[in-house]
């Protein structure tokens, strides 16, 4: 069995690459039995149910997918008001969340893995010196406010540090009730998410205020549960830097594709996938 796993394919933005074959080209190079595709395949909803429903269509193999924050992205935000897009962004992680492939809702079993999703958010502790009562004030910089699209595009321009929490921490509780009821014992646990779940995965840069922009790449809370659960193996996508780290016994691998601009090789997708990529083989 070997299971391919990819992130940030941005097929919106890398429009210049047909991703439904440059993937059938990739599975047949590798040899892969499964695919795991971990968020920001494009931007809003229905640009993601038109390339899923290309892929079973052209793919000779399973795939899975998890939900990135541009795949809640709405059209055309300032056309709408604060409660039409935050309706629109929720029901998008809703539909793309209970879809058929989708990995929170259908973990996969290896002879010596047990294969689960989450699909992530952030809640500011990657902040430095991060504490509850920061919170607030971590979520309400100018670099939410002015930069990162997000508010605009999920959240209506609306900054609220109590939901954001709240999004993780009901993802936790949720993967937890699932691990809960799995019998894992003699397998091995990977996690696949697409936002970061420690820190240490992003790298630094010496940059004035860099450090605002970690507040978005994920959430310490995923690492200390991964902990608890004594997971193996971490994969995550969404920060375009790919990497690998060591953290209290857990191996976390970055597997993000990115925008072309950001390649090694800009002219040559399938090799940046091959690059970036992670194939599990049990």
């Amino acid at each position: 069995m070997r299971i391919g796993f990819v992130s940030d394919l941005h097929t919106d933005f890398n429009r210049q690459y047909d991703f439904v074959t440059v993937l059938q080209q990739l599975i047949n190079d590798e040899r892969l039995d499964k695919i795991v595709i971990m968020g920001d395949s494009a931007n809003d909803l229905k640009r993601n149910l038109r390339f899923y429903e290309r892929l079973e269509d052209s793919i000779s193999i399973p795939f899975y997918t998890l939900v990135g924050n541009h795949d809640l992205y709405v059209d055309h935000p300032r056309e709408k008001t604060v409660a039409e897009i935050q309706q629109a962004s929720r029901n998008a992680y809703h539909e793309l969340d209970n879809l058929p492939m989708s990995l929170t809702k259908h973990p996969i079993k290896t002879e010596h893995w047990l294969i689960t999703g989450i699909n992530g958010w952030y809640d500011y502790t990657f902040a430095k010196d991060f504490s509850e009562a920061k919170g607030p004030r971590y979520a309400d910089n100018f670099v939410a406010k002015h930069v990162w699209p997000d508010q605009m595009y999920i959240n209506g321009n609306q900054i609220s540090y109590r939901r954001d929490r709240l999004w993780v921490t009901k993802q936790i509780f949720g993967w937890q009730h699932q691990i809960n009821q799995m019998n894992v014992a003699n397998k091995k646990l990977l996690v696949a998410s697409h936002m970061l779940p420690t820190k240490k995965l992003a790298r630094q840069m010496p940059i004035p205020f860099y450090d605002r922009f970690m507040y978005q790449l994920g959430s310490d809370r995923y690492r200390q549960v991964f902990e608890q659960n004594h997971v193996s193996l971490s994969l995550s996508g969404h920060s375009h830097m790919p990497n690998r780290v060591v953290e209290n016994g857990i191996h976390y691998q970055n597997l993000s594709l990115g925008y072309d601009f950001q390649w090694q090789n800009p002219s040559d997708a399938l090799g940046e996938l091959k690059r970036v990529m992670d194939i599990l083989e049990d």
